[in-house]
């Protein structure tokens, strides 16, 4: 790091250089016959601009201007730009008019140098300070996406615990041990699906399959679980585990109690660059708990809004009977 930063200090000194030099050349071109005085006086200029330049730069901004003491800033830059001009009247008196004993056109020259490289300065520091914010929210973002993330993962990692648990106390061992093995293909594709932003829609689909097989396992067939697919005809990728919460949804609330007509529907279509997916399930008689306990759907939609910002409509409807959820999304 170390060769790199006096690397990059010694290239900005050149460009400095090269800038008032730059500015120099600027005067032999537009005046190849001046005089010795007319050199010295140019010369003069600038060394007194390019001193009131750097210590506005690095002197009064940082420790006014950026600090907001906006009063103390305009003070002492009035203040060195007062005596930085009188100081070149003094030194080039013979050669300003009787009347400018103050020398205002110097002060005036200078200020217009202070205030152009102010300009480029301030410019600088404001898109610095905008790419760290966009860097920051950028991190915010990343940071609390992680977060819903985990919040979803030991959600459905404890459900099919249980499942399994389930199934070894009525000695159900080869149905235990295909959940052993498909809650290994599960657990493995989240943490794939943890480094990554976008998935395969394909390869969310085979979870979701995997995860609607061990429901059927726990429910032994008592409930009516589908879930239909329409064909497409081109790759899809979206945000990974999107879907879960709608599934996860409708087997804690709506089949916590098995009865006679117990379902939980899925489907999920993509017509063009939409992708629509639904949930159905019925409720039976825990209608005030599935409409109590929404923090996975409160986690799916914050996870929405900043993967999907105003490209995606999630809609819930409940009767006495039926949990309904429909997702849309703009791929």
């Amino acid at each position: 790091m170390r060769p790199s930063f006096e690397k990059s200090k010694s290239i900005r000194i050149w460009l400095h250089i090269a800038f008032w030099g730059f500015l120099y050349g600027l005067f032999l071109q537009q005046n190849p016959r001046a005089d010795i005085f007319e050199h010295f006086e140019w010369i003069s200029f600038l060394v007194f601009s390019a001193v009131l330049v750097y210590l506005n730069l690095y002197f009064l901004f940082p420790r006014y201007f950026f600090e907001k003491k906006y009063f103390l800033y305009t003070f002492y830059l009035i203040l060195i730009l007062g005596s930085g001009a009188l100081l070149l009247r003094l030194i080039l008196y013979s050669n300003d008019p009787p009347s400018d004993w103050f020398g205002l056109r110097h002060f005036l020259n200078l200020s217009l140098f202070v205030f152009f490289t102010s300009s480029i300065k301030f410019s600088r520091e404001f898109f610095r300070k905008q790419d760290q914010v966009i860097k920051a929210e950028n991190e915010n973002l990343k940071s609390e996406l992680s977060l819903l993330k985990t919040q979803v993962n030991p959600h459905f990692l404890f459900n099919t615990l249980n499942n399994l648990y389930g199934l070894i106390l009525q000695n159900q061992n080869h149905e235990a041990a295909e959940i052993t093995l498909k809650l290994s293909d599960l657990m493995r594709y989240m943490l794939e699906s943890s480094k990554t932003d976008k998935t395969s829609l394909n390869r969310e689909i085979l979870f979701i399959k995997d995860y609607l097989a061990l429901e059927k396992i726990r429910l032994a067939q008592k409930a009516d679980i589908r879930f239909e697919l329409t064909t497409w005809d081109k790759d899809i990728f979206i945000a990974p585990l999107l879907f879960v919460p709608l599934v996860e949804n409708a087997f804690k609330h709506g089949l916590q109690t098995i009865s006679e007509g117990s379902f939980a529907w899925f489907s999920l279509a993509v017509q063009d660059n939409e992708l629509f997916f639904e949930a159905q399930n019925s409720i039976g008689k825990n209608l005030d708990v599935q409409v109590k306990s929404g923090t996975g759907l409160d986690n799916l939609r914050k996870r929405l809004d900043l993967m999907y910002p105003g490209k995606h409509q999630l809609e819930v409807e409940k009767n006495e009977k039926i949990f309904k959820v429909t997702l849309s999304i703009t791929t």
